[in-house]
């Protein structure tokens, strides 16, 4: 069973949850797809285990840093895991982590290994007995990380983030370039940089992420593919099939 932890306020603005998964009475497997977020999972029990589309899996390392996903996969975990996950807002990426997040999209790596801060509180979170204390160290990492002011390069990747969760991934942010009076190529490198996707395969998953949503109230593809802003529902299965391998219709049954 899943538990899901607010950050403390201080975090409110880097973090979106934190999640904590343990001791399962058997061995569990779930689709994982994108969401324009970049995840942190910190390990203390066996690691998951990542099967991508073409059968090649990963085993996670014992601190995970997942990139942006662009496709796919499924996560398997044993009943001895243990593991707190710590959600980064779109837009929040670049401060915590502190390196051009596109160069891990679609990867997972060791977090020590590309953010060196992490490697002298490993031990510490590893003698943690609780919930509370972990995320405790997590926190104590990322405010770590994110000392400091905001510069405009972080106003300018919010405002465009904003704008396009606003319009529910139908527009590419068009207000923030002219409030920030950048080019568009400036606009796309810098979000590229500091979120790890483009600005419109952002929009894509917002869009995706919404079709998600509505199917969860009406459970009608048809009417769900319209209202997310798909062209037609054909277009709307081709999109889920690359963002999550199923049509729909099969995603609204699964769920």
């Amino acid at each position: 069973m899943v538990i899901t932890y607010t950050p403390s306020p201080r975090l409110a603005e880097f973090v979106s949850c934190f999640w904590a998964l343990s001791s399962l009475d058997a061995a569990h497997s779930e689709l994982v797809y994108p969401t324009g977020r970049i995840q942190v999972i910190f390990h203390y029990g066996d690691p998951f285990i990542d099967t991508l589309p073409s059968g090649s899996a990963l085993i996670h390392p014992r601190f995970a840093l997942c990139g942006q996903k662009t496709s796919y996969s499924h996560v398997s975990a044993g009943g001895s895991c243990g593991m707190i996950g710590a959600v980064l807002h779109t837009h929040a990426a670049f401060r915590v982590l502190g390196l051009p997040v596109h160069e891990i999209t679609d990867l997972t790596v060791g977090l020590a290994e590309v953010v060196c801060e992490w490697s002298d509180l490993e031990e510490e979170f590893l003698d943690c007995v609780d919930d509370p204390s972990r995320i405790a160290v997590i926190e104590k990492f990322i405010l770590l990380k994110t000392a400091g002011d905001a510069c405009c390069g972080d106003y300018f990747v919010r405002s465009c983030v904003d704008e396009i969760e606003h319009s529910r991934g139908t527009t590419v942010p068009h207000k923030s370039l002219e409030r920030f009076d950048l080019s568009k190529r400036s606009m796309q490198r810098i979000f590229r940089e500091r979120t790890g996707l483009s600005p419109k395969k952002y929009a894509e998953i917002v869009r995706f992420e919404h079709c998600i949503a509505l199917l969860g109230r009406h459970r009608d593809t048809t009417t769900a593919a319209l209202e997310a802003g798909f062209y037609d529902q054909s277009h709307c299965i081709r999109e889920f099939r690359r963002l999550c391998g199923l049509t729909p219709l099969e995603f609204s049954r699964a769920m």
